[in-house]
């Protein structure tokens, strides 16, 4: 198990940004591993534009644990659909 992430040393705890909601203008907060979360008002999609390191970083499964990374790269591709 990897303690720090290999890949990003500088990198600590997730970090969290605030965004409004398009449909209803709540304010909805995201972790910057988050690829999209649901609006608690209206349960409008809302979409973080970080990218995460499971798109780039060789050590993100080994760091993330293999269902946290597959659940990025699904959310990933269904983005990429979208």
């Amino acid at each position: 198990m990897i303690i720090r992430c290999p890949g990003n040393m500088a990198q600590g705890a997730p970090s969290i940004k605030t965004k409004k909601c398009p449909q209803c203008g709540a304010e909805v907060e995201l972790f910057s591993s988050d690829m999209k979360v649901e609006c608690p008002s209206c349960s409008q999609p809302i979409f973080n534009n970080i990218n995460s390191c499971a798109d780039y970083c060789r050590y993100a499964e080994q760091c993330l644990g293999a269902e946290t990374y597959q659940r990025l790269k699904k959310q990933q591709k269904q983005l990429q659909e979208d």
